[in-house]
């Protein structure tokens, strides 16, 4: 084996462990984690992801959870159409979009919702419950359509 792909290998192996937690966050005392939300069930659904917290967005997307800081924040969501599950979303377009400002408290988690407020319109309520108590943390917001 030679020297840069020994290099290589160890690389991948030390990359790994970051990945991971990437994928899964926890919430600590100074921050919070969103994870993305269903919308809809029997005629169309598919899920909610925040995109952007303040004027911050990230350069990767990752679809399941995203760690922030404690307070008052602005997020941008966007929601998705799915059919068939998840294996059949829009590719990357969103239908809709929506900011919503919330307070976020270290140590939680919480997950955004939408639901459409006429099926087939693409026009979505979507707010942000506290997953631990299934509280609303913010006001329902009317999105627009999608980019």
């Amino acid at each position: 084996m030679n020297v840069l792909s020994s290099f290589l290998a160890a690389a991948a192996f030390l990359t790994l462990p970051a990945c991971t937690l990437l994928n899964n966050p926890k919430p600590t005392d100074q921050t919070a984690v969103v994870k993305d939300g269903p919308w809809g069930k029997v005629y169309r659904g598919g899920y909610v992801e925040m995109v952007s917290v303040g004027s911050a967005e990230p350069a990767w997307r990752l679809h399941s959870a995203v760690s922030i800081p404690a307070g008052d924040r602005s997020a941008w969501f966007y929601i998705y159409l799915c059919n068939e599950g998840a294996m059949l979303c829009t590719s990357g377009v969103s239908v809709a979009q929506a900011q919503v400002s919330f307070n976020v408290q270290g140590g939680h988690t919480y997950r955004p919702h939408a639901q459409e407020q006429v099926n087939g319109s693409n026009r979505f309520w979507v707010w942000v419950d506290d997953e631990s108590t299934g509280e609303p943390v913010s006001e329902k917001v009317l999105g627009a359509p999608g980019a």
